[in-house]
């Protein structure tokens, strides 16, 4: 399984995680872990796909995280903490390994060394979130874009991205006109290039400082 959590669990915790999980493909804009009558909860393990963590009312929605091959949605449910208060929206199309949640939570129970390497995701997890939180309060326009387009890029592995401004919108919690003048900057920076839904990244280290200037840049 290509899945950096999975990665992290003994071989005999892998092994056993694998025999309760079937293959899938998730799909761009597909929401994940919804309640549906008579079937039961699953979880994901993303292995090319991104998920969003959405925070959505009648008129308003913002991105409050990105989970990509190095994590898995619908851990609430296993655990135990009842309905989940985010929803998990498909950015990125790709392959994903779904287990039962009552499945997971057996196996937990009968392998709780499995445990550790959840709670270390969690909480890297809760500091994702507070990071983008933080951004949403203090950064410009421009500058949560930038941050926002290199998590993308990260999480899924590559430098073309397949998102509209209408899309970013959504995951910013802004108009869209915000995101064409944001876009607009990055562009004559030579920093991205977009046309027709589809976003190609440039010059990555470029986008990099642009999201954190403080941040040190990999050596290249």
């Amino acid at each position: 399984m290509t899945n950096g959590l999975v990665f992290q669990l003994a071989k005999e915790d892998q092994s056993q995680l694998q025999k309760i999980c079937k293959p899938a493909q998730l799909v761009a804009g597909q929401v994940l872990c919804e309640p549906v009558q008579h079937e039961p909860p699953k979880v994901y393990f993303l292995a090319g796909a991104c998920v969003a963590l959405m925070v959505e009312n009648q008129t308003n929605t913002l991105a409050v995280g990105l989970v990509g091959s190095e994590g898995v949605i619908g851990l609430g449910a296993v655990l135990g903490s009842g309905r989940e208060h985010l929803r998990f929206r498909v950015q990125t199309s790709g392959t994903a390994w779904v287990a039962e949640s009552a499945d997971l939570a057996l196996l937990l129970h009968q392998r709780p060394g499995m445990l550790w390497v959840i709670s270390v995701h969690l909480w890297q997890l809760a500091e994702h979130v507070a990071t983008l939180s933080a951004s949403v309060q203090f950064d410009d326009i421009v500058t949560r874009l930038a941050y926002w387009l290199e998590l993308s890029a990260d999480r899924a592995q590559t430098q073309r991205l397949q998102l509209t401004h209408e899309q970013l919108a959504q995951m910013l919690g802004v108009r869209r006109v915000s995101i064409t003048l944001a876009a607009g900057s990055l562009k004559e920076q030579g920093l991205i290039a977009y046309q027709r839904g589809a976003l190609d990244i440039l010059d990555l280290p470029g986008l990099r400082k642009m999201a954190d200037p403080e941040r040190p840049q990999p050596a290249i």
